[in-house]
This record gives C-alpha cells, structure tokens and sequence, in this order.
C-alpha cells in the first residue's frame, strides 16, 4: 500500500528517467523511420507504414499480460517490480543495438522495420508495466496527478530529443548511432528502478487472485472504463500524423496522391526537418497541457477532464479547415504551428488527468491486482490508438477512390475523431466520481445539474 511507504523525491527523477527513455523508444520510430524510408527508397507509402506502425504497438495492447504475472510473482530479495523492469528492459535494448548494425536499403526495409519495431516495443510496454504498477505503489493520491505531469512531460522530450534533434544533429546516413544511444539509455533507465523500496510482498491467495481477475470482465462498472478509454484514443496517433500531412501539403513542401507520399521541395532530411519543427511545436503543447492538467488534475480530477474534452471535440471539428483555404506558405506554416501546438496541449492534458484517474479506480478497485487493471486500461489506450490508426489508414484508401482532395478526406477522419471523443465523455460520466475524485473535491461538490 502506498500508503506505508515514504515518498523519496528520487523516486519522480526516476520515474522521469525511464519516461525519458520511453520517449527515445516510441520517438525515433515515428519521427525518423518515415524520413528514413524515404532517404533509401525516394518515397513512402503512407498505408503501408501505419500497419507498420500498428504492428509496433501490438506489445502495447497485450501488455496486462505481464501485469497479471508482476502482481503475483515477485522476489522477496528485489521486489515484485524490479525483476520485470530489467528483464524486459534489456531484452528491449539488445534488439537496438541488432538494428544498428543491420537495417536493409530495399523493399525488404518494410518487414525488418516491422520487426524491430515489435521487438523493441515489446521490451519497453512489458518494463512500462511494471513501472506503472511501482508508481502506483509508492506514489501518494495527492501527488500522482503531478507525477503523471511530469513524466509524460518528459516522455515526449524524449520523443523530441530521439526522435528529432539526434537525427537532425547526426543525419539519416547516422541513425545507427541514434538506435545504439537508445538501446544504452532504455538499459541504463531500468537499473535505476532498484534504489526504490517496494512494499512488503504480501502473499495472495490464489483463489483470491483468481477470484478478483475473473471479476475484471464480470463488473459492469470495469467494462465503462474500457468502453470510455478505446474510444478516446482512437485521435491520439492519427491526428498527429495527418495533421502534419496537412500542413505540409498546404505548404507546398508534399504532395500525397492516393495514398503515396512524395516530396515536391527539398529532400528526406528537409522533410524530416519540417516534422520536427512541428512536433517541437507539439511538444511546446504538451508541456503546458502535462503540467497544467497535473496540477488541475490534483484539485479536482472531474472538473479538469471534462474541460479538456469539451475543448479537444470542437478542435477536432475545426483544424482542417483553414489549411483547406490557404495555400500561402507563411500563413500555412503559422497555422500549422498554433494546430500543433494546440494538439499537444490538448491531448496530452487528456492523457495526464485520464492516466490519474484511471490509476485512482486502480487502486481503489484492485488494490490487489493494481498493476494488471492499469496495464488493461492501458492496453485499451494502446488498442484504440492501434484501431484508430487502421481504421485512418482504411478510410483514407477508400476515400481516395471516390474523393480526389485530401482535404475534404481529412475533414472526414477528423470529424470521425471528434465523434470517438465525444462518445468517449458521454461513457465516462457515468462513472461514480466517488471511485476517483479526490477526498476534498467531493467534499466541496459540484455544481447540481439543471
């Protein structure tokens, strides 16, 4: 119980380290390996490289698996988080260093990019699990709207840091030395998890156990949870990268015809500059969302939601349409920086204050099995994001055969991420505020509903 435990500042550098270096393992991936096709290839297609990416976030929806096993299993020597963490980590970082040393230059790329990018995921979402469950552990209610500020705060640093200044720094002919540096710091981020004391290990019934998981699938109240968290993370991915395209093609600097992108101005490495400038802008949002949803999010956890929803639906609606009417490049570029900066705030103060909550009704439901719920939960966030981005990439192969703009195409998958959001709200309402809002927050009410 987290309850029993003192809370060590160390432990939020920790935290933030391993973050750090989830970051660099989700980040190089989806800023760099597009470019990097189109450095080898001439171009991309854009279809193919979201089953690409889609494959390489399967170890994201299966990742209760692992938790189920670091809720029972542990060592009374190392605790019941660390042998997982390390385990996984390395095993994560060995399939780096594979990649730097071979990545093919022909149509082949595709299937060994696939299968690097499972293997590397699979290390870092088994680890991240574990993780999870140690912040759950050891982090008082009060603070863990901040720490989950803080650490996604950091993760997408990382993002940019793997994904976008390394590869600017050393070029598309380096990115070997880009996945070796991640391989080193996804090993050195899952050693450091040993200076936290973990709670005693309790022995758990194994009917008990048993007993509670069945339940998971039982309760209706679990199954609003995972109605609520699929449907709001469909955006989370696909948004990000058609925004983009968007933003490029009314800038003049892409061109996508059927699904096939192609560069008109520059080459892979301009490319790849213009999309870190607009993830930098991105992550300008996100430390501002992170950190304003943490510190909102730990005085009232319902409040803070429902003003990040009610705000991220209607940009939804909106951020299509003026890239649809301009072809200026400076007006276009201006905008594409206030969208990406706009998006970032919005979804990740979406995912900070959800993560809170979603820790919160771990906790109180499972206390248990706390791991195993939150890498569920989780794993629907991974899953939604995962189905979004087929069902994007499916919608735009079928538009494109009787629609020949890509704007109007992107108007409609947009609105379709608006839809899932606001399906999403409309579910987590019913959800007892009681289960996770915080002590004071109940005790000063909520305006009664007309």
């Amino acid at each position: 119980m987290n309850e029993q435990i003192s809370y060590n500042r160390s432990y939020t550098f920790i935290f933030t380290l391993f973050y750090f270096a989830q970051g660099f393992c989700q980040g190089v991936p989806f800023l760099v390996w597009k470019s990097y096709i189109v450095h080898v290839l001439g171009d991309v297609d854009i279809a193919l490289w979201l089953i690409i990416y889609a494959v390489g976030n399967i170890p994201w929806a299966i990742k209760m698996i692992v938790g189920i096993f670091n809720d029972k299993i542990g060592s009374r020597k190392y605790g019941r988080r660390f042998p997982w963490i390390i385990s996984f980590g390395s095993f994560g970082a060995v399939w780096w260093f594979i990649m730097a040393f071979y990545t093919p230059t022909d149509q082949s790329i595709y299937l060994w990019l696939t299968i690097y990018y499972f293997m590397t995921q699979l290390g870092m979402a088994f680890a991240d699990t574990a993780l999870d469950g140690l912040i759950l552990d050891v982090t008082p209610k009060e603070k863990l709207a901040r720490v989950q500020g803080y650490t996604w705060t950091v993760m997408f640093l990382g993002y940019g840091v793997g994904g976008m200044l390394l590869t600017l720094i050393l070029g598309l002919d380096n990115i070997y030395i880009v996945h070796i540096i991640t391989g080193v710091l996804m090993f050195l981020s899952c050693i450091l998890p040993y200076k936290i004391k973990e709670p005693d290990i309790e022995d758990i019934p194994l009917k008990e156990f048993g007993k509670d998981l069945l339940t998971f699938a039982t309760k209706k109240r679990n199954w609003k949870v995972y109605i609520y968290t699929f449907l709001g993370a469909f955006q989370g991915v696909m948004l990000l990268d058609f925004l983009t395209y968007t933003v490029l093609i009314s800038m003049g600097i892409i061109n996508v015809e059927d699904t096939i992108l192609s560069i008109t101005e520059g080459g892979a490495i301009d490319l790849l500059g213009w999309g870190s400038l607009f993830y930098f802008a991105s992550g300008v949002g996100t430390v501002i969302g992170s950190l304003i949803s943490g510190k909102f999010g730990d005085k009232s956890r319902k409040k803070t939601i429902s003003t990040v929803f009610l705000s991220f639906i209607p940009y939804c609606l909106l951020l299509v349409l003026p890239f649809a009417f301009t072809s200026n490049f400076y007006i276009a570029l201006g905008l594409g920086i206030l969208f990406q900066i706009l998006f970032g705030a919005f979804q990740n103060a979406l995912t900070v204050v959800n993560q809170t909550i979603r820790g919160d009704l771990a906790k109180k439901y499972y206390p248990n099995l706390k791991s195993t719920y939150f890498a569920l939960v989780v794993s629907l966030i991974n899953a939604g994001q995962n189905v979004g981005t087929l069902i994007g990439a499916a919608l735009l192969s079928f538009l494109v055969i009787f629609i020949d703009n890509f704007f109007i195409n992107m108007f409609i998958i947009s609105a379709f991420c608006a839809f899932s959001l606001f399906s999403s709200y409309i579910i987590f309402r019913t959800i007892d505020p009681i289960d996770y809002e915080l002590g004071r927050a109940i005790n000063v009410g909520s305006p009664p509903n007309p």
